[in-house]
């Protein structure tokens, strides 16, 4: 009985988790960065990606140019995302496996566009579970001015 009462509890968590990723996926910084996302994310993380997106010249932005196009390319698509999967690493950070496949904005799906998985991280900060990486890219981000 106490099995399966824990293992209902895994599976709402895991749910509950894979819920709140599909939200933070709103966030997902493409070609700009709101500034709402604040609220969605880490400090450290938004802290990073600011600077990326809005105080960094425009040739030092440059150098880091796959930052602007994270799940959509180029090509003027929008992204629709699916969580497949939440791995919970302990009581305070998961990661949420998301696939992606992109629509034009007519709703249509775009034919040459697979499915591209990427990983969001997420920490719970009090209490509340944020963004805290895409794709392990935090560690790309970190320039001398953070």
């Amino acid at each position: 009985m106490m099995a399966a009462l824990l293992l209902a509890a895994c599976g709402n968590r895991e749910e509950e988790l894979k819920e709140r990723a599909l939200v933070l996926c709103r966030y997902i910084p493409d070609h700009e960065l709101r500034e709402e996302a604040k609220d969605f994310m880490t400090a450290d993380f938004y802290a990073a990606l600011d600077t990326m997106f809005n105080h960094l010249p425009e040739e030092e932005a440059m150098e880091h140019e796959w930052l602007f196009y994270l799940v959509t390319g180029n090509g003027g698509t929008l992204p629709v995302y699916e969580v497949v999967g939440v791995k919970v690493v302990d009581d305070a950070h998961a990661v949420a496996t998301i696939n992606v496949r992109q629509k034009w904005e007519d709703g249509t799906l775009a034919e040459d566009s697979g499915v591209v998985e990427h990983q969001l991280y997420m920490e719970k900060v009090e209490g509340v579970w944020l963004m805290s990486d895409f794709d392990g890219r935090k560690k790309d981000l970190r320039h001398s001015n953070i």
